[in-house]
């Protein structure tokens, strides 16, 4: 597994055009047999397949052979989407990362979105995602993303609050979010991006007061209906 990681690692470099320094690393031939498909897989028809995907690894390493790698491997090992997140965000300060990649974050092996049931998931989740951008500065990618879960949360379905209202059936990450909290009030009291700072935490309060609020009626009717339910027990005792 640490291997691996390392190779995604170092793809992931070369994908980073404005990389800090000679920051990037080139594959060894043990780390380019490990993505090299194996005989099992369709599509493939030997060597001169084999020396091409070799060759387009040990090359310019574009998005689309990290993605075809990363969407073949990450079943194997479910950390890797974080591992290229990872450095591509220490790599290069300035980068965007790519939608797809976001995307693993996101949903399922199944492709369906992980997000009625808050941030959490396998290791690659939304929660992974928020604390790689709160750790790396990215406030407004941070907010973004906690605030699309809140809201998702909040508007869940009909069919689904009645799971939502279950015990500990959602989780966010408010350790994370007291601490994205806390450097945006450092920032502003740096005078660093002050108007910015104040406009993500009024989106963050907006956002957490009514997911907070929504909390505590779930909650109340929770208490409500075990209330009820022992009542009519009583009753019929």
């Amino acid at each position: 597994d640490r291997e691996l990681e390392r190779v995604f690692a170092a793809i992931a470099q070369q994908c980073c055009p404005n990389r800090v320094g000679n920051s990037g690393r080139n594959l060894t031939d043990t780390q380019q047999l490990l993505l090299l498909p194996s005989s099992e897989d369709d599509g493939w028809d030997g060597n001169s397949k084999t020396i091409a995907v070799a060759h387009q690894v040990q090359g310019s390493c574009q998005w689309e052979t990290l993605e075809l790698y990363l969407d073949k491997y990450k079943d194997l090992h479910p950390r890797l989407p974080v591992i290229v997140a990872e450095t591509l965000l220490y790599t290069d300060p300035e980068i965007e990362l790519p939608l797809w990649l976001i995307q693993m974050f996101k949903t399922t092996k199944g492709g369906n979105r992980m997000i009625s049931w808050g941030m959490s998931g396998k290791e690659a989740d939304p929660a992974a995602l928020f604390r790689l951008y709160t750790n790396y500065g990215r406030h407004t990618e941070a907010a973004s993303l906690l605030v699309e879960y809140l809201d998702s949360f909040a508007s869940s379905r009909p069919m689904d609050v009645l799971h939502r209202k279950k015990m500990s059936a959602a989780w966010f990450p408010y350790t994370t979010v007291e601490r994205f909290w806390c450097q945006l009030e450092e920032m502003q009291g740096f005078g660093h991006s002050a108007d910015q700072c104040d406009r993500l935490k009024k989106l963050l309060h907006g956002a957490l007061m009514n997911h907070l609020q929504q909390v505590v009626v779930d909650s109340e009717d929770i208490l409500s209906s075990v209330g009820g339910g022992q009542g009519a027990e009583s009753q019929s005792s």
